[in-house]
């Protein structure tokens, strides 16, 4: 029996109705799939509301044995494993009790054995003394040593010679620091390596960039880097003259950190590297911070090359495309313009190499 619509509209029809019967049964499926929906105690937190935890330590796993340990507007890496902890730096000295407080809340007993020194800025090196005392040992445990290897009692400080000489007050302009404070072990060399729980660690010296005794540390088993200030996400890099700072200095660090770091995927993940300042990052920040630096160098050494003052640098704002994230209050662009100018203008008057 015929029916008296058209084939055509009855195929159209029949189409309609398969196509909601597939989209009701995706809905379906995908409506037993969801997530439940998020507490409203669990959704993040405002920054208003976030603010309220200001002068409490950070605890972020990061990957591995280590952790970045954040204390206001920098960074503490430390590494725990069976053999104890090791940190990368040590922290204001007005952070050194609750730095303590939350290791030992975090991991328990474990001693701490190393504290590897980046550089000698007060921020990084406070807390040395205080920490170092808090896990010395006491009674018949101190006639102990040296710590080699994390087997030893007491906790060793390493940091460059050229960082040691700048706290014991050899290098010129330099006040010496309390002894408690000075690193216990120094090296000079590009690289110094230890093995510790259960993974090889380089200290990797990089001369003339932020100061002349800046270092970074690689956790080879757990794929991280330690960066110290050779680079950070909250701020212009900041020069130190004084002590040696210069962007070619910069640039280096900042190709050998690209050259060590693997990403898993498209520049993605992989590697993690755990700045000075700011958050935790991957090659892409990395190679972005890297890429945005070469292109303000070269924009301020032309400038140079043409004459131009440095109130008329200023001017032509070389760094207009990154202010709005890099610029602080504590170190604003102009402070970095300035910075940048007075070491390109001293490299192109810097007589060549074989010249009178």
């Amino acid at each position: 029996m015929r029916s008296g619509i058209p084939r055509p509209t009855r195929r159209l029809a029949g189409l309609v109705a398969a196509a909601f019967g597939i989209a009701s049964a995706a809905a379906v499926t995908l409506a037993q799939h969801q997530r439940p929906p998020v507490p409203p105690d669990r959704l993040p937190q405002p920054l208003s509301q976030l603010r309220a935890v200001a002068g409490q330590v950070g605890v972020l796993p990061v990957q591995g044995n280590i952790y970045m340990l954040n204390l206001g507007d920098m960074n503490v890496v430390a590494q725990v494993g069976d053999d104890g902890i090791l940190l990368v730096d040590s922290g204001p000295a007005d952070w050194a009790d609750r730095v303590l407080q939350t290791l030992r809340d975090r991991f328990g007993n474990r001693p701490l054995r190393y504290i590897i020194n980046t550089h000698m800025h007060p921020e990084h090196i406070g807390g040395n003394a205080a920490l170092a005392k808090a896990f010395a040992p006491t009674g018949a445990a101190a006639g102990g040593g040296g710590g080699g290897g994390g087997g030893g009692p007491t906790v060793r400080i390493i940091a460059h010679e050229n960082t040691l000489n700048r706290m014991n007050g050899v290098a010129d302009g330099e006040k010496e620091l309390p002894l408690e404070m000075l690193p216990t072990s120094t090296f000079f060399t590009a690289k110094k390596e230890i093995y510790f729980n259960g993974e090889p660690i380089e200290i990797l010296y990089q001369a003339d960039a932020h100061t002349d005794g800046d270092v970074m540390v690689f956790f080879r088993g757990s794929d991280v880097i330690a960066s110290g200030d050779l680079f950070t996400t909250a701020s212009y890099p900041v020069f130190d003259d004084k002590r040696g700072s210069t962007m070619q200095g910069y640039l280096k660090a900042l190709n050998r950190m690209l050259d060590i770091t693997v990403p898993r995927f498209n520049q993605q993940g992989g590697t993690m590297v755990v700045p000075g300042h700011g958050r935790l990052s991957n090659e892409s920040d990395v190679d972005d911070y890297r890429n945005w630096m070469t292109i303000v160098r070269d924009r301020i050494q032309e400038m140079s090359k043409k004459g131009m003052t440095l109130a008329q640098v200023k001017a032509a704002k070389p760094t207009l495309d990154f202010d709005g994230v890099f610029s602080t209050p504590r170190w604003t662009a102009d402070q970095f313009v300035e910075a940048v100018y007075r070491d390109v203008s001293k490299t192109a008057a810097a007589p060549k190499k074989g010249s009178e």
